[in-house]
């Protein structure tokens, strides 16, 4: 009776066993479990950007303009074409809306024409008191024989500029004499003001093709203009020149301009 007993459990079991390993066939495997964040184990370390080299900007020799702290706002005044089907030239006096600044005596001053007129056109700077307008110059300049960036040079009409003055210089086109309120004027404002220390160091080392981007850096605003002149006069047919006045002019608020002559 015991033997039989111990037979029946034995093969039961053994039945049990059998049982079991046929069931854990059939499960598919689990993959071995994943540490999570509570696990401590550090997360999965992002991946390194990629690097993009960003493409050097047009006009990237020059650098930022920046806005001298004596500079007073002041109105720039632009004349243009007043309607649709008016023949007039654009006139742009080649200022921010500020008194711009000049470490030179006899200074350039920047002007635009959109394109060539029959017209001439007057010149004239004033020198700005606390209590009266003083002119300086008033002079008719010669007829702009060709549209685009145009200058006057002080010096060339026997004028120096003051420090710590402000002056007023306006540009009237004259298309009709019998008519003046046909002139298209434009204005600017300008003041004569130390040089900063160590400039010409900086402009040794810059060179030629870096000179406008250290006038800007410094605030002055006439002098980084006449730099890209020279360098337009130095590297004919070269685009950084006018890539450099194209930055500089869109700082300000003024449209692109050729620098073509």
């Amino acid at each position: 009776m015991v033997c039989m007993r111990n037979g029946v459990a034995l093969a039961l079991a053994l039945g049990l066993a059998l049982g079991a390993f046929a069931v854990a066939a059939q499960e598919p495997a689990r993959p071995p479990a994943q540490p999570g964040p509570a696990s401590g184990a550090p997360p999965e370390a992002a991946k390194p950007a990629e690097t993009v080299e960003t493409a050097r900007p047009a006009g990237s020799g020059v650098a930022s303009y920046q806005l001298p702290t004596v500079g007073k706002p002041r109105r720039r005044i632009g004349g243009g074409r007043r309607g649709p089907g008016d023949p007039l030239p654009e006139l742009w006096a080649l200022v921010p809306e500020h008194v711009a600044l000049t470490a030179s005596e006899k200074p350039t001053l920047f002007w635009y024409l959109s394109d060539a007129s029959p017209g001439y056109v007057i010149f004239e700077l004033t020198l700005v008191h606390e209590s009266s307008i003083e002119p300086v110059v008033d002079v008719r300049l010669s007829q702009p024989q060709a549209k685009g960036l145009q200058r006057v040079d002080l010096g060339a009409h026997g004028v120096a500029l003051a420090p710590g003055q402000e002056y007023q210089w306006s540009l009237a086109l004259v298309v009709d004499p019998e008519q003046r309120s046909r002139d298209v004027v434009a204005t600017g404002w300008i003041e004569r003001v130390p040089a900063p220390d160590g400039l010409d160091s900086r402009l040794s080392a810059a060179g030629p093709g870096g000179a406008a981007a250290v006038y800007a850096d410094a605030g002055l605003w006439y002098d980084a203009l006449a730099a890209i002149w020279r360098l337009s006069e130095l590297r004919p047919g070269d685009p950084e020149p006018q890539q450099q006045l194209d930055a500089l002019l869109t700082q300000v608020g003024l449209p692109s301009l050729p620098l073509a002559r």
